[in-house]
């Protein structure tokens, strides 16, 4: 019990770093070119993605975050298939918006 309670605080605390930087502008884990290919695409191709899809979006989650630094999760996210990558970008992307929409003041 004490190693998942360990490990998933050590995600919680890497996604909390990544999330914090790319509020900043500091995409960690996504350079430039790859952002640009994920948004050329249309977010309607990931609303009807299949089940085998998700399951490897699921699997190159866990790889992510179970590599030991920054580098080994860029290289190991560049050798992922294109659409894969897209969809990262694009559920990195959601993240830091429902971030920025929760922090925002909300009018009485």
């Amino acid at each position: 019990m004490d190693k998942f309670v360990d490990e998933s605080l050590r995600v919680n605390l890497l996604l909390d770093y990544i999330v914090s930087q790319g509020l900043k502008g500091n995409h960690l884990l996504f350079d430039n070119e790859q952002i640009r290919k994920a948004f050329e695409k249309r977010g309607e191709e990931l609303a009807d993605l299949g089940t085998k899809k998700i399951q490897e979006v699921r699997e190159a989650l866990r790889e992510i975050f179970s590599l030991p630094g920054m580098d080994e999760k860029r290289e190991y996210i560049s050798q992922l298939p294109e659409e894969v990558q897209g969809i990262l970008i694009f559920l990195y992307f959601q993240i830091l918006e429902k971030n920025i929409l929760s922090k925002r003041p909300r009018p009485h």
